[in-house]
């Protein structure tokens, strides 16, 4: 296919099996982010651990641009693909660290829990993606797979979480759900790895201007003093995870799943984030919290099969 002024770098659609298995990379790579992000909340304030993750995305995005030689047109639809990261990560993770920080941790994953649903709701209504009685049914099991997979955290705690705070973690999953659906679009005539340096690009401006602004008006403080190298290092690599391989594969599956499949890839997310807790940070897991992994992988191999392209 020919470059016009209205694409980037041509995207090809992937082989399914390449998709799928990019959707449950992106999933491992958010989940597992998770437990290493936590860590590192021990040592710098939120927002200034997401613009060290963001930093460190971007400039590894770029790099992988310019290695693989990728030309990407600064003109008008350009600027206009890369206002999606305003979405995610820009508001999304913004709106979802502020309401972390008022909320109860099992309020903010039951709610972000709820995001494939969003997905699949917002993709009906605006992309016109159809949605039959076993989507629906495996969207139901993945649901309670999560339930269960959080539950033990919610029934630890007095329930004492913020309705703001909860509303703002709201606010966040919607973002990023609205982003699915505008990206859904774009990779279809936009290679995944320019448009995430650009999206992440954005999303990085966004969260500066947060930052400074938050800075001014004494709300946060910068917390770098006393961080180490190492700790910085681990931020970073955090970021890579997180934001430039998570969302690289995740567009990457894009091309070839339709939105309201590859939402289901993200009910994966808790289950690598609880795995590697285990793994990595001893947390032991229950039986609740096995028996809903096995529903949540359950539903994502029936529905690899019962999606459409």
């Amino acid at each position: 296919m020919r470059a016009t002024p209205e694409t980037l770098v041509v995207a090809r659609r992937p082989p399914r099996a390449a998709a799928v298995l990019a959707a449950v990379l992106s999933a491992a790579c958010w989940g597992s982010a998770t437990v290493m992000s936590k860590s590192v909340l021990n040592h710098m304030p939120p927002m200034t651990l997401v613009t060290v993750q963001l930093a460190a995305s971007v400039c590894v995005l770029w790099v992988a641009v310019l290695l693989l030689r990728l030309r990407v047109r600064l003109d008008r639809p350009t600027r206009k693909a890369s206002l999606s990261g305003l979405l995610e990560p820009g508001l999304a993770y913004t709106f979802g660290i502020i309401g972390l920080a008022l909320t109860t941790a099992s309020n903010s994953a039951l709610i972000g829990a709820a995001e494939p649903i969003f997905i699949l709701l917002l993709a009906w209504l605006i992309l016109k993606e159809r949605i039959g009685a076993p989507m629906l049914m495996l969207a139901a099991t993945a649901t309670v797979g999560l339930l269960l997979v959080v539950a033990p955290d919610a029934s630890g705690l007095p329930g004492r979480g913020s309705l703001f705070g909860d509303l703002l973690v709201l606010a966040g999953t919607l973002f990023a759900a609205f982003y699915v659906i505008a990206t859904r679009r774009l990779v279809l005539s936009i290679d995944p790895l320019p448009l995430s340096a650009l999206q992440q690009s954005a999303g990085l401006t966004w969260t500066l201007g947060v930052l400074v602004i938050a800075l001014g008006l004494g709300l946060t403080r910068l917390g770098l003093e006393g961080v180490t190298f190492g700790v910085l290092a681990l931020a970073a690599a955090s970021g890579i995870i997180q934001y430039a391989l998570a969302f690289w594969f995740y567009l990457f599956a894009l091309q070839r799943l339709p939105a309201n499949v590859a939402a289901f890839y993200l009910t994966l997310i808790p289950v690598f984030g609880v795995g590697a807790a285990f793994v990595f940070l001893g947390e032991a897991l229950t039986l609740l919290q096995w028996l809903g992994a096995v529903c949540v992988i359950v539903s994502v191999g029936a529905i690899s099969r019962v999606g459409g392209d």
